[in-house]
């Protein structure tokens, strides 16, 4: 894969389960070799998750938010201060839920990166997000995050 443009600043959005973060690990070490002079963190919603990725060497910080059980304001609020921080921000797939979608939108990366799924696209709001990949049934979860991240590069 060839250098791209310098990013500073990645934010991976993964607030799915353990299972779903591990299938995205191999795209973040790719992420991490295209950009490695790039903070690259990492905001989750599960103490697992976090757990597996806090000794990963391709992560440099972890945001843990309790999406679940914190008010809406209070979820709100903690993803605002996130705002204007990051060049890039992907949500790992499968993301396919209105709510991460707007998550990443509040974020407000230039480069918002995400999936355009084969079902309930409409209704998941990928819209909101800059740069998408269309869902490939064919493939297997850790293949279609190397699809997003290759969207960066």
């Amino acid at each position: 894969m060839k250098t791209a443009q310098p990013l500073q600043k990645i934010l991976i959005i993964s607030l799915s389960g353990i299972g779903d973060a591990v299938m995205f690990s191999p795209a973040l070490h790719l992420l991490r070799q295209t950009y490695p002079d790039a903070a690259i963190d990492l905001l989750c919603m599960f103490k697992g998750v976090e757990d597996i990725f806090k000794r990963n060497e391709d992560i440099n910080a972890i945001f843990r938010w309790d999406f679940l059980k914190a008010s809406p304001f209070a979820s709100l609020k903690f993803v605002l201060s996130l705002r204007g921080q990051y060049d890039a921000s992907i949500s790992t797939y499968p993301a396919n839920r209105w709510e991460y979608n707007m998550i990443n939108a509040f974020v407000g990366a230039p480069k918002r990166l995400a999936h355009d799924y084969n079902h309930c696209n409409i209704s998941s709001l990928s819209l909101l997000n800059t740069h998408r990949v269309q869902e490939d049934d064919k493939l297997h979860n850790v293949e279609e995050n190397v699809r997003l991240v290759e969207l960066l590069g």
